[in-house]
């Protein structure tokens, strides 16, 4: 029994690899590509469940949330214990955005 062609293929999977900046081996496209067309299989199978079978919020149910309450921070030693680098007070991380890469 064949199985169904993938619905994510493995060009897709090479263009979020991309996206993502990823680095997916040749011979894992084809797994990528099978196990993230499950994927979306489930995510259809879900759609397929009408809305009415979850039930409704009762109106004026609060979304429970906790106190938005101003709190002292970790400070200055927790973000020299925590940045790689610092200069003039900053932590300075890679780039990512606009790397060109």
């Amino acid at each position: 029994m064949s199985s169904p062609s993938p619905v994510v293929t493995r060009e897709t999977v090479q263009e979020i690899a991309a996206l993502a900046r990823l680095r997916v081996p040749e011979g894992d496209l084809t797994r990528w590509s099978e196990q993230l067309s499950r994927i979306v299989g489930y995510i259809d199978q879900l759609r397929q469940i009408p809305e009415e079978a979850f039930g409704t919020v009762p109106a004026g149910f609060p979304t429970p949330l906790r106190d938005d309450t101003p709190r002292p921070g970790d400070g200055e030693e927790a973000l020299e214990s925590n940045a790689p680098r610092r200069i003039h007070g900053y932590g300075v991380v890679p780039r990512v955005v606009g790397s060109g890469s």
